[in-house]
């Protein structure tokens, strides 16, 4: 009997686990794809990360987005985490190509940009230009 109880219980067990391991309750919010360009001074960002914060301050909240930079270009959509609509922190950090994480951190940065950016609740192309002074 125990044998074919636990047999009974494992298919919904799986069930529900499967669902929670798929992230289909994200608390009810919707992330969206946000891609472009990042450009140094008119030059595409060799390599680095950008970083897409909700911003509290002005009623916004949401889990981050984010994505790679690869040859001046990202996706949150290639390897990366959509984005939550609204006013957002967003952070660039240009680095030199092909760096791995640990040696990104160790190095200097080409730029280090912060600006605010209103999102909207669709996908969307977000093109950065960095400016001289960063």
């Amino acid at each position: 009997m125990h044998h074919s109880l636990s047999k009974s219980l494992c298919w919904p067990i799986c069930v529900l686990f499967a669902t929670l391991l798929s992230g289909c309750d994200q608390g009810g919010l919707q992330r969206y794809r946000v891609s472009g360009e990042v450009t140094i001074q008119g030059e595409p960002a060799p390599g680095g990360s950008i970083i897409f914060t909700p911003d509290t301050a002005k009623g916004n909240s949401g889990p981050q987005g984010s994505a790679n930079i690869v040859d001046g270009k990202y996706d949150t959509a290639s390897g990366g985490i959509g984005v939550v609509g609204g006013p957002h922190r967003v952070l660039v950090i240009a680095t030199k190509a092909g760096l791995t994480a640990d040696e990104a951190e160790q190095a200097a940065p080409l730029a280090n940009y912060q600006f605010e950016l209103d999102l909207p609740q669709e996908t969307s192309l977000q093109n950065v230009e960095i400016p001289a002074s960063e």
